[in-house]
């Protein structure tokens, strides 16, 4: 018989090994032999007890070792638990006279004794006090395999802990290989977008030179034309006239509305009409236009101050057009010197020039807003001038999207410490608290459709430029509920 023989240790009924009492057991098997009970054998593979089905036994395994089975709900069959020598089969069935909670395997040959209700009963009958024993034996026998599942349930808990922890380590490798998907993607999609690019700038530059070489040439052919030969003396205002248009400074709308509210004080009988293309004129340029027949019924009278009126709009255009051209030979060389920063051109700039030079580009889109300006007296900055104003761009077409027509543009420069500061703030509905810092990062945008043709570049773009220059941007609300962008740039120091 195999069965490991250790001895007993203070009462307890269980061996070192996990096994029942050795001596009991010993008992217990020459009560069965006494019995004339022969020994049952199953080969390996074999099913010593099905799941589910009623036993009637209590099987002594002497020899082999038998698995535990149990069925999951899935169909999925599990060892749980493994006998060998000593152990007792069927144990619980048998006692409760419920069916088989477990089924049972025979890994290797198996030899075994079955024990029968009978043969409990005779056992007793024979032996009163031999069913002391039994019961002991049966007890020792459920607390090891009680002790077992404590253990297994022991270390499945360990096994869930690390399982969970790799699980978490898992999740963050993974959530890192995404973002550095998504980073290689990006990179991808930006070189190609360089390509593009460059192969735009290639062909935009060689229409915008042209402009520009007509532009120039026609404003020094108007003002060749209007100052030279007989028409000298005839057109010498009209061409001074042209020369202001040429030179005009950016008005807001705050500053014509005063100047239409000065001129119809003044010339109560003048058309409205006139009166609202006057008010882009400044006080030197109204000097030359003599508004005294102003009102006047005579439509010849009227139609010369509005023939000297286009005389200075038409420096204005051509300033307009000469600024846009130069603003697109700056962007296609920006393109051109994305990645050879040693060609950059550094200057020292009045950034208040910039903003003035972006509000006579963006001047058509800005017809909807009112535009409020305080430009206070900065020092210099040294930046790179197309880049700075590309952000006073991204910054204005951002306030005009996020403002209804009729709404206010309100643009600021200061002096903060050794820094020079731009406030750019409009009377839209302001930004959650949560964007804050989010609405820089690539890609992002608070649009929610595509007709809004918003791709989430704008603020990123304008970040990298002011960081690119030492500086630092940040989004925030105002007290009347708008969102402002307040840009911050290192001040050159002064060299006096």
């Amino acid at each position: 018989m195999d069965i490991k023989q250790t001895p007993p240790s203070d009462g307890n009924f269980e061996s070192p090994g996990g096994r029942g009492n050795p001596n009991r057991l010993e008992a217990l098997v020459a009560k069965l032999r006494d019995l004339n009970k022969s020994t049952v054998r199953f080969e390996a593979g074999h099913m010593v007890l099905e799941e589910g089905e009623q036993n009637s036994f209590v099987f002594v395994i002497l020899e082999g070792e038998v698995a535990m089975l149990k069925r999951g709900d899935r169909g999925l069959v599990m060892e749980v638990d493994h006998f060998g020598p000593g152990d007792l089969l069927g144990l619980t069935s048998f006692w409760t006279r419920e069916p088989s909670f477990l089924a049972s395997k025979a890994l290797t040959p198996v030899v075994c004794l079955r024990l029968e209700v009978q043969d409990m009963e005779q056992l007793v009958h024979s032996d009163p006090s031999f069913g002391r024993t039994i019961h002991q034996l049966f007890i020792s026998n459920l607390s090891n395999r009680y002790r077992r599942m404590i253990g297994l349930n022991v270390r499945v808990a360990e096994l869930s802990d690390a399982l969970q922890a790799e699980h978490q380590q898992l999740k963050a490798a993974m959530l890192e290989l995404e973002q550095t998907r998504s980073q290689l993607i990006h990179k991808e999609k930006l070189a190609t977008l360089g390509q593009l690019l460059a192969g735009i700038a290639h062909e935009i530059n060689n229409p915008c030179a042209a402009l520009s070489h007509g532009v120039t040439h026609l404003r020094e052919s108007l003002v060749t034309a209007l100052s030279s030969g007989k028409n000298a003396d005839l057109l010498k205002n009209e061409s001074e006239l042209l020369l202001a248009g040429l030179h005009a400074p950016y008005l807001s709308a705050e500053a014509k509305r005063s100047r239409m509210e000065q001129l119809l004080k003044n010339h109560p009988g003048m058309p409205r009409s006139l009166t609202r293309r006057l008010a882009h004129l400044d006080e030197s340029v109204l000097a030359r236009i003599d508004l005294t027949k102003a009102g006047s019924k005579h439509s010849n009278e009227s139609e010369a101050i509005e023939a000297q009126i286009e005389f200075y709009e038409i420096g204005v255009y051509l300033r307009s057009v000469d600024l846009s051209s130069e603003r697109i030979q700056k962007l296609v060389q920006s393109l051109k010197n994305y990645n050879k920063p040693d060609q950059e051109d550094w200057q020292s700039l009045d950034l208040r020039e910039g903003i003035r030079d972006t509000l006579v580009v963006l001047n058509n889109p800005l017809k909807q807003y009112e535009v409020l300006l305080e430009l206070d007296p900065i020092p210099p900055v040294r930046c790179i001038a197309g880049e700075i104003n590309q952000v006073w761009t991204n910054l204005l077409v951002n306030a005009c999207q996020a403002t209804a027509p009729g709404g206010q543009v309100h643009i600021k420069t200061s002096l903060a410490g050794e820094s020079v500061e731009i406030s750019i703030a409009d009377s839209g509905t302001g930004i959650d608290p949560a964007y804050f810092d989010k609405i820089f990062e690539l890609n992002f945008t608070t649009k929610k459709t595509k007709s809004d043709f918003g791709l989430g570049l704008g603020l990123s773009i304008a970040k990298e430029i002011i960081e690119k220059h030492g500086g630092h941007i940040r989004a925030g609300n105002s007290p009347s509920g708008g969102a402002v962008f307040t840009v911050r740039l290192p001040a050159q120091a002064s060299t006096t």
